[in-house]
């Protein structure tokens, strides 16, 4: 078992580290980290004894939205059917997990720290530039994504887990070659489809809402016409940057600045360098006597060393980056010049320098006015954290919060109602990202009129927030809403009768009548297709739903979901193909074939798995219903 996981480290898993699901170090590494807390949130999913709560799958479906906004921007406008598609993926995912933490158990299949680890060390996207593993690197990577490294590790061990419980059984489906012929009629295969489309925005209302309706869907669904509770406010502000513009760092503070970060100062030498290595110094001697004689460094490299042009080039080095021997040999040699063979631990080593690229310095004048912005912030923040601790003693002391602004000169500015969401009906422009942060939304909501907040910390400087005055949560008169239950009156009017005609649409093609006679019954527009392939789409239906189209017999109608709308579909003619095909696309089909026949697999070992437990999901309390 252990030989078989162990491959994976070359295969799909090491392709995949990054896009696994992760966790900490802390038993391999001995770093403490925690993902999560269950709390008292509802359970979600419950699989016997293991239970994935609400704020888990919450704090994923956080973490994807704010994934999608970093690659797409803040300004990504997500809809409640992307929101649902993300929710649906997280909820799955954490049930073939939990699923599969209950097998995993049951089976008594272990993943070693030892394997985990090197899995870990071996990935590139962790290493240094000396080529060596870098926990700093990891935790970097991992905090962007917005991961623990806790969470790293132990979604990787599961992710090596459920390869070998799910994905290795798979990998055994084989295709038979008499079905070669067969598929390659299927492939080729079209089907006539003949489709109406209905679209309840497209339908009409031939009545309007009455009196009693309109009051019954105010009671029914009043929970969605509450005004949300607003608060007035008023803060004061203790800028950074106005406390270090009152500061002056000494000559000797900028000086030692300097130094304590010359690396950001001084830029060493660097140099191009190619290398060829080998074990023994005979071949070494015979390398560098092809280069004297005017051979290519990569042809040598390639013929001599068996290295490719990767493995040959080591790219931009500085001088601490080499092996001493090396290092000096390479640093006194001019550009173009090959040096070596040169003993190290790990052989002998012949080098050329490709290019150098000079020292770079920037004196301590030149650093001169950024340094002292430097400071001036560094110590402005020392001075403010004194503040702070002052008037949070005069806080507690009871001074208001017209005291502390006269005090400290600083204005006074006011919030007007203020919601839950960061809106307002009035607020000052230039503090509206830190009005729409969570810890000021958090301050502002946490304490009652009259109370003074603790002071909240940003890059800018620190805030300390009073509550002036708070309007309760309450529901909004009739009259205020009575269009938007109108408008969800009308909607609800228009799916009923939608539904009636694919109630009636059905039962009558179902009956043996055509879709052609049926549509022109009830006033509808049928659309014909051209002859498709199963590769191919109409009306914008994806491949999954096509696939499904191809498995239904001519003349039998199907029902599928269309944008906001409904298709009633029916395949008409079905014309053979020819099982003639290139060996290329023969093996094409045969990979698909595997691939989806792996699939099936895949799905009926986890359907087996989940029957031994006791699987329950509660999608109301993330917002889906069972038939997202």
């Amino acid at each position: 078992m252990m030989t078989k996981i162990r491959s994976i480290q070359d295969s799909w898993l090491a392709k995949s580290i990054l896009i696994l699901t992760a966790l900490s170090f802390m038993s391999l590494f001995g770093v403490s980290s925690y993902w999560g807390s269950a709390g008292k949130n509802k359970p979600i999913i419950k699989v016997d004894d293991v239970i994935v709560y609400q704020d888990e799958i919450n704090s994923q479906f956080q973490q994807q939205l704010q994934q999608a906004r970093n690659l797409f921007g803040e300004d990504l406008e997500i809809n409640d059917a992307m929101k649902n598609a993300i929710m649906q993926d997280i909820v799955q995912k954490n049930l073939t997990n939990a699923i599969m933490q209950k097998t995993t158990d049951d089976l008594n299949v272990s993943i070693s720290d030892e394997l985990v680890r090197k899995i870990i060390y071996s990935q590139a996207e962790f290493m240094d530039a000396n080529g060596n593993f870098s926990i700093e690197k990891l935790r970097r990577l991992l905090g962007a994504s917005g991961w623990t490294e806790k969470r790293y590790i132990e979604t990787l061990r599961g992710d090596i887990e459920k390869q070998h419980l799910l994905q290795h059984p798979a990998e055994n489906v084989n295709i038979p070659h008499f079905m070669d012929k067969y598929l390659a009629q299927l492939e080729n295969q079209r089907k006539v489809f003949k489709y109406i489309e209905i679209d309840p925005a497209k339908l009409s209302v031939d009545r309007k809402i009455s009196k009693d309706e309109l009051e019954q869907y105010y009671q029914d669904f009043i929970g969605q016409f509450e005004e949300p509770e607003k608060r007035d406010l008023q803060f004061v502000n203790l800028s950074v940057d106005a406390l270090a513009a009152k500061m002056t760092p000494s000559e000797e503070d900028i000086k030692a600045y300097y130094q304590e970060n010359i690396s950001n100062y001084v830029i060493p030498e660097k140099r191009n360098v190619l290398q060829m290595m080998f074990e023994e110094q005979d071949a070494a001697d015979k390398a560098m006597a092809a280069l004297n004689a005017g051979g290519d460094f990569y042809k040598v490299a390639k013929e001599m060393a068996e290295q490719d042009k990767a493995a040959t080039e080591l790219g931009d080095v500085s001088k601490d980056m080499l092996l001493a021997d090396m290092s000096e040999a390479v640093f006194a040699a001019p550009q173009g010049e090959v040096v070596g063979p040169i003993k190290s631990e790990l052989g002998w080593h012949i080098l050329k320098v490709t290019k150098i690229t000079p020292k770079k310095e920037t004196t301590l004048a030149a650093a001169k006015a950024k340094i002292i912005d430097a400071l001036k912030k560094e110590h402005a923040f020392d001075e403010a954290y004194k503040t702070i601790a002052e008037i949070e003693d005069k806080i507690g002391g009871g001074a208001t919060l017209q005291e502390i602004s006269e005090a400290y000169k600083t204005p006074i500015y006011k919030v007007s109602g203020l919601k839950e969401d960061g809106s307002t009906q009035r607020a000052p422009v230039q503090f509206k990202k830190l009005i729409s942060s969570a810890d000021f939304i958090d301050a502002a909501f946490s304490y009652n009129t009259g109370e003074i907040s603790q002071a909240l910390e940003d890059e800018t400087g620190f805030t300390i927030v009073e509550v002036v005055a708070i309007e309760d949560a309450h529901p909004k008169e009739l009259s205020e809403v009575k269009a938007q239950i109108e408008t969800m009156w009308a909607a609800n009017e228009k799916n009923a009768i939608a539904q009636e005609i694919i109630n009636d649409v059905t039962h009558d093609v179902e009956n043996g009548d055509s879709l052609d006679s049926v549509a022109k019954r009830f006033g509808l527009t049928v659309k014909t297709t051209k002859p498709l392939k199963r590769t191919e789409s109409f009306a914008g239906l994806s491949q999954q739903q096509m696939t499904e189209l191809f498995q239904e017999n001519v003349g039998s109608l199907k029902l599928v979901a269309h944008n906001d709308g409904q298709l009633l579909i029916v395949p008409t003619k079905v014309i053979k193909g020819s099982a003639n095909l290139s060996k290329e696309e023969t093996e094409v089909l045969r990979s698909k074939a595997k691939a989806d026949m792996s699939q099936t697999v895949v799905d009926e070992l986890l359907n087996a798995y989940s029957s031994n437990y006791d699987v329950r999901v509660k999608y109301k309390y993330v917002g889906l219903t069972e038939d997202n």
